[in-house]
């Protein structure tokens, strides 16, 4: 029942869900991590600068309008320095989503391909143990590598989910999981008995 490379190795209905439970945790939390730490974590800091860049530049213009406009009177550098503050803030405020999306924007290439990365080994090592459950239910030909295509639907759609919620897309792709499920149904539930699952 625990997780192994070995082909040959028959596995069960209930050797499968454990493994199948175990790659979905791992995988999709690993998903998830790298997801977050792309989009939100990394970009923190390049947002900031940025952010800081526009507010002192728009601090500086501020400021160098209220003295110009003194004209020799007296001028209150002290006042004119927390409106100019201010000012900055402001214009900081206002182009915050802005550069928050160009930020995330260049970092999302990135995020893609770790959820590829994450994606291709879910498939790759469910393969591994749906093929062990197959041989446990005696099945091969076109109905295993049927199975074998809605393993690879069902573990991309996981590990996909991150930038599917992100992007409000999770109902609009959930076909996606649910054709791969029901694909990989008649292969999961069939006959058994060739292993033992204590000694997997």
């Amino acid at each position: 029942m625990t997780f192994s490379l070995d082909l040959t190795k028959p596995l069960s209905r209930v050797g499968y869900l454990v493994n199948l439970v175990f790659l979905t945790v791992v995988f999709s939390g690993l998903s998830w991590l790298s997801f977050g730490f792309m989009t939100n974590t990394l970009p923190q800091g390049a947002i900031h600068a940025e952010e800081q860049a526009i507010a002192q530049k728009a601090q500086d213009q501020a400021f160098a309008k209220a003295k110009a406009a003194a004209k020799g009177k007296v001028f209150d550098e002290k006042a004119a320095l927390a409106e100019a503050k201010k000012a900055g803030l402001e214009a900081a405020e206002k182009q915050h989503e802005e550069i928050h999306h160009h930020v995330v924007g260049g970092w999302a290439p990135f995020a893609i391909f770790l959820l590829i990365i994450s994606a291709i080994f879910f498939a790759g090592f469910h393969s591994i143990v749906l093929q062990r459950r197959a041989n446990d239910a005696g099945q091969n030909g076109l109905l295993v590598f049927l199975a074998h295509v809605g393993g690879w639907s069902l573990a991309t759609f996981i590990a996909f989910e991150p930038f599917l919620t992100h992007h409000g897309l999770t109902k609009a792709w959930s076909a996606a999981g649910i054709v791969g499920l029901v694909l990989v149904l008649p292969v999961v539930l069939g006959g058994e008995g060739h292993g033992d699952d204590h000694a997997h």
